[in-house]
């Protein structure tokens, strides 16, 4: 009996801990995104990433938060009080039903947050890449252009290969890059022409 205490307290107490650093992993990773997103669009990169793995944060959150406040009361009334009140079962059914809730929100948050980053981009200038030409084994993540013929750019699928800030930024250093050389090429030719029409 007393062996069987113990597993109901260990089993109740994991639980909780398990349930409640998702939910904080859920804020850390919903408010990371966000910033990574409002910067990235209020930048002057010439390609941008929009992902939606930050925005099932709301809803675990809910559900994870939720689950571990059931756990929590599982644990205060089977292995403390020993009891079962009419507050633990109305505070149970809640409890379960914001859990629950947790999955509609999860999906139903994602589509609202992701149509909100969608529309702050178009605002900002971007289109969005044609789904295989960039990052096609990135099933979360789109690619936002300013000039749509970096879809089919060669060099930007060589360089974006899992769709992180250093690869945003290694693109822009790239496409700096080749801006100048294009410019000293043009420049060369220019004065090249010149030789030849004075000569």
């Amino acid at each position: 009996m007393q062996n069987q205490k113990l597993k109901l307290v260990a089993s109740s107490l994991l639980a909780f801990f398990l349930m409640l650093i998702l939910s904080v992993s859920a804020v850390v990773m919903l408010t990371t995104g966000w910033r990574q997103h409002a910067y990235a669009i209020a930048s002057e990169f010439p390609l941008i990433i929009i992902s939606s793995m930050h925005t099932y944060g709301p809803g675990v959150i809910v559900g994870a938060f939720s689950g571990a406040l059931l756990f929590l009361l599982y644990f205060m009334y089977r292995c403390i009080f020993q009891t079962e009140t009419l507050f633990f079962k109305r505070t149970e059914k809640i409890l379960a039903s914001f859990a629950l809730a947790g999955l509609l929100v999860m999906f139903v948050g994602s589509h609202i947050i992701t149509a909100h980053w969608q529309s702050k981009a178009d605002a900002a200038g971007f289109a969005p890449c044609p789904a295989m030409t960039l990052l096609p084994n990135r099933a979360t993540m789109e690619v936002w252009v300013k000039n749509e013929t970096l879809c089919y750019d060669p060099d930007m699928r060589r360089i974006l290969r899992r769709g992180t800030k250093d690869e945003i930024a290694q693109v822009a250093q790239h496409l700096n890059a080749r801006e100048k050389q294009q410019q000293a090429r043009q420049k060369f030719l220019q004065q090249e022409a010149k030789i030849k029409d004075g000569g």
